[in-house]
């Protein structure tokens, strides 16, 4: 009797394993992570927005020296009236009117 139950025990284990073999783990999980392409496009999307903000910098900063230098001029400009009219008058007294 020992025998034969060893036997069962032993094609039992057997079959066991052979269907586990057989049938597998089961089918794959369908994979939750993101795909490739969308992150490499949303990377892509990032770096164009980046070099886009630098080419507005750079171009705000040259504006923004345009009207300092544009400010100066007018600055320089604001007193030249006064001084061409005291010339003006200068010139009047010199010629006799």
């Amino acid at each position: 009797m020992a025998r034969k139950t060893k036997r069962y025990i032993a094609l039992a284990a057997l079959l066991l394993v052979l269907g586990v073999a057989l049938i597998g783990c089961g089918p794959k999980p369908a994979c939750e992570g993101a795909d490739v392409t969308s992150v490499q496009s949303a990377q892509d999307e990032c770096a164009a927005a980046s070099d886009e903000l630098d080419e507005a910098r750079d171009a705000r900063a040259g504006l923004e020296a345009e009207v300092a230098s544009t400010k100066a001029e007018i600055a320089a400009l604001e007193d030249q009236p006064n001084v061409l009219a005291a010339r003006l008058h200068e010139l009047k007294k010199g010629s006799g009117r």
